[in-house]
């Protein structure tokens, strides 16, 4: 009986699914990534209160890519074929609920939403030579609102700011821009 206790407790724990934040421990930018943060902008996202930035982040990127790269979202009914890197056949955006905040007072505004989108570089032959997983939608955004600049456009004690991020490297998504902005709530 008491083998029993700690074994279901351990079993139990790792059906528990990893939060995406987890999984992406190993991921990292692509050399040559440029940051470019909006000071114009007299409003911040504040993740303290209120949705989550795992929340916002996935429900971007799920909004974004196609459904089956997310299957946890799915019926069990659905059928998806097995790969983690998606065509990004023209640009993607996704607008959110998150809150936002003045950027002097950070007092919490109203009616206003953050806007994220993909604008694949144009390719030669098609855009459909343009690939991206999961990861790197995460990724790069999560770059942007967590790290402080020149990596991304986090503000220390007043949330997290504006900008985009300019894909570098070598892999078909260099020259892609995320970018994150803060637009009226329609």
């Amino acid at each position: 009986m008491h083998i029993t206790t700690p074994f279901l407790l351990f079993t139990t724990v790792l059906a528990i699914p990893a939060p995406l934040k987890l999984l992406l421990r190993d991921w990292t930018p692509s050399e040559g990534t440029t940051v470019s943060c909006d000071y114009t902008a007299n409003k911040k996202i504040s993740f303290n209160v209120g949705p989550q930035k795992e929340s916002v982040l996935n429900d971007a990127c799920a909004a974004m890519l196609p459904r089956c790269a997310y299957p946890q979202r799915l019926s069990n009914d659905t059928i998806c074929i097995q790969t983690t890197d998606w065509a990004l056949d023209g640009p993607k955006t996704s607008t959110q609920s998150a809150n936002v905040i003045d950027g002097e007072s950070t007092n919490k505004l109203s009616g206003w939403s953050v806007k994220f989108s993909i604008t694949p570089a144009l390719q030669q032959n098609d855009a459909t030579s343009v690939f991206l997983t999961r990861d790197d939608c995460y990724g790069y955004f999560d770059q942007l609102v967590s790290k402080l600049e020149p990596l991304g456009c986090f503000v220390s004690s007043k949330g997290t700011g504006v900008g985009s991020i300019k894909v570098g490297g070598t892999s078909t998504l260099k020259d892609t821009i995320f970018k994150i902005e803060i637009v009226p709530r329609a």
